[in-house]
Order: structure tokens, then C-alpha cells, then sequence
């Protein structure tokens, strides 16, 4: 994948991207593992995983994936590509804000844009989960942390940390 492909599939999904950057995780898979082969099914979610590991916000597996597909300057540019788009939809729409926010447009896109969000963050999950419905072990685990989740009500934190250990053990 280029510099310049990249770039333009990362300015794209970022102007798609409501309800956060797990919204294009299946977008972004289809393109780079399915469609061009940039990536392997497991170099995409070794750089979800790793994105998710690092502190800071959601959409840093991004660098990874810019990375694994065209090195340091893909990763440079899958990260800027993705921001500055939405920053500047940001700034012109904040600048004109008093004038459209009565605007009838505006509160219909509101009402859209949550269903959209919900649809793209469920392909999402999907594309992230289907692998592991292959493997009983791990479907056992995923039952087995919403059954604690439902009964016990812990901390999410608690069944993440809980969940890589038994992964650091070779349980999952």
C-alpha cells in the first residue's frame, strides 16, 4: 500500500467514523486484509490489540496499521490523515454554529447519525469477534466474563485484568 493510498483511506475513514474509532474497525479491515492485502487477519489484530493496550485515546491502533502496511511513514500518515479531516469539519462548523444550530438539517443529523453509529460499532465488534467463535475456549471466556459482569457488577477493569491473566497463562 502507498503513502498516498493510505493516506486517502485514512482521511475517508475518518469522515465516516461516528461513534468513535471502533466505528471503522471493519471498514479499515475489509480495506487493508481483504481488498488491497496490505495486512494479514493477524497483523490487523495485533495492531487493534496493541492500539488498545496503549494508553491515550482509542484510535491509536491506527498507527500500527499505518505501520505494519508502510513503515514509519505510514504510520505518520494513517495518524495525521485520520485527525485532521474531522479537525477541520470541527473548526467550520464551530465557527458557524449560531448560525445553523436552529437549523432543522442539523437536528436530523442528529437524530441519524446514532443509529449510524450504533450499525458501524456492531460491524465492528463482529469483525473483531467472529474469529473467536471458532475457538470454544474463548467463547466460554466471553460468556464467562458477561455472566460475572451480570451477577457480580465488577469493575469492567477488574474482568479486563482478569481476563489477561488467564491469557498470560495460556488458559485463552
Amino acid at each position: 500500500m502507498s503513502i498516498l493510498d493510505i493516506a486517502l483511506l485514512f482521511m475517508r475513514a475518518s469522515l465516516v467514523s461516528f461513534g468513535g474509532g471502533t466505528s471503522i474497525v471493519a471498514d479499515l479491515q475489509h480495506e487493508m486484509v481483504d481488498h488491497t492485502h496490505a495486512l494479514t487477519q493477524d497483523q490487523f489484530f495485533n495492531a487493534y490489540a496493541i492500539g488498545q493496550a496503549t494508553p491515550g485515546p482509542g484510535i491509536l491502533y491506527l498507527v500500527p496499521l499505518g505501520y505494519y502496511a508502510a513503515g514509519v511513514g505510514g504510520a505518520a500518515v494513517a495518524l495525521l490523515a485520520f485527525l485532521i479531516p474531522p479537525m477541520l469539519l470541527q473548526i467550520v462548523v464551530a465557527s458557524r454554529w449560531e448560525q445553523m444550530s436552529g437549523s432543522p438539517w442539523i437536528r436530523a443529523s442528529d437524530r441519524t447519525l446514532v443509529p449510524i453509529s450504533v450499525g458501524l460499532i456492531g460491524a465492528s465488534l463482529f469483525t473483531l469477534g467472529a474469529p473467536m467463535l471458532a475457538h470454544p475456549v474463548s467463547l466460554l471466556g466471553i460468556v464467562a466474563a458477561a455472566l460475572i459482569g451480570i451477577v457480580f457488577r465488577p469493575a469492567p477493569s477488574v474482568i479486563v485484568l482478569a481476563g489477561g491473566v488467564l491469557g498470560l497463562l495460556g488458559v485463552f
